[in-house]
């Protein structure tokens, strides 16, 4: 995923992370469903958590998926 950039200047490794990466490890959950703002939203605590020490991973992803969808069922319960 990482690519070594070295045509802009001085040489950086670039790591993205699309919405479509979110979208996949979100169809991975069965009882779960993510609107396109969910998937923003764990783009967003990925981001706003971020630690170079551990990078951004599936696992960080997922991570970020479960703090969306327990946030959307509290929102429900407090209906």
């Amino acid at each position: 995923m990482a690519t070594l950039i070295t045509d802009k200047g001085a040489p950086y490794i670039e790591d993205i992370w699309s919405l479509d990466d979110f979208r996949n490890v979100a169809d991975g959950y069965e009882e779960e469903e993510f609107t396109e703002d969910d998937l923003l939203n764990a783009m967003e605590l990925v981001v706003d958590n971020f630690d170079a020490n551990l990078g951004i991973t599936w696992e960080t992803i997922e991570a970020a998926l479960d703090v969306v969808a327990w946030n959307k069922k509290q929102e429900m319960n407090d209906e």
